[in-house]
């Protein structure tokens, strides 16, 4: 097998295609940029109808902290607005989107393991690449009604959840790595409670089963030990 840390960049997007359904959520004077789901799906299992997408049963399903600054690849997209958490799904439109040193570090676990489409939640759905900027607007939209709903595994998104995982029930794994800030207890631990019963793999922090590490940390050494680590797991 080819070592999967010698992966680069320009090899990953000859493998594989990066989808993202992002929208806006804009109620009670909040505006937020937000990406509801990511897909990392082999170029030759990209259906014809991009629409279709969501309706597929990926080989892997991955949850992390928040999009970050994941964006489209076409800087002129403009996202559906949606006011209400219940529209999420509905205003689900799949566009291009530009990979990061995250994504792609998925995808050597991915070409390791010879799995075609991945499937990447987030903790939260609010795209924002500074961790304390994001715990702000997380404590701002608890003042908004329903304002949780920025996390899928949130009551508001209760049904959404539901119908996603509903394409996960033949084998019933996760691949965690949400990181390591104390700060995301609260919704990890939602999270958890939402996969009770379901195979964990990733890199737990100080072996407390809560927090689990980045799958890309800074250092490449840290990369490379945490995708030998998640390949000894699921291989």
């Amino acid at each position: 097998m080819e070592n999967p840390n010698r992966l680069r960049a320009a090899d990953l997007k000859k493998k594989f295609a990066v989808f993202g359904h992002f929208y806006q959520f804009s109620s009670a004077g909040h505006a937020c940029a937000c990406r509801s789901l990511l897909e990392l799906v082999a170029h030759h299992r990209v259906p014809g109808e991009t629409s279709q997408l969501g309706a597929a049963r990926p080989d892997l399903l991955v949850v992390m902290m928040n999009p970050g600054s994941s964006r489209p690849l076409n800087p002129d997209y403009r996202p559906p607005t949606v006011d209400r958490w219940h529209q999420v799904p509905d205003s689900r439109e799949w566009v291009l989107t530009r990979p990061d040193n995250t994504q792609y570090q998925i995808m050597r676990l991915m070409a390791a393991l010879g799995l075609e489409h991945g499937r990447v939640l987030n903790l939260s759905d609010l795209r924002e690449p500074k961790s304390p900027v994001l715990f702000k607007k997380m404590a701002d939209l608890e003042g908004v009604p329903h304002g949780e709903g920025h996390s899928v595994f949130s009551s508001p998104r209760g049904q959404e959840l539901k119908n996603l995982l509903e394409y996960q029930s033949a084998n019933k794994s996760v691949l965690v790595g949400w990181g390591r800030d104390r700060a995301l207890l609260p919704l990890a631990r939602l999270a958890l409670d939402r996969f009770s019963g379901w195979t964990l793999y990733g890199q737990p922090v100080n072996g407390e089963g809560t927090l689990y590490s980045h799958p890309s940390p800074m250092l490449q050494r840290m990369k490379e030990a945490w995708l030998d680590q998640v390949l000894k797991q699921i291989g």
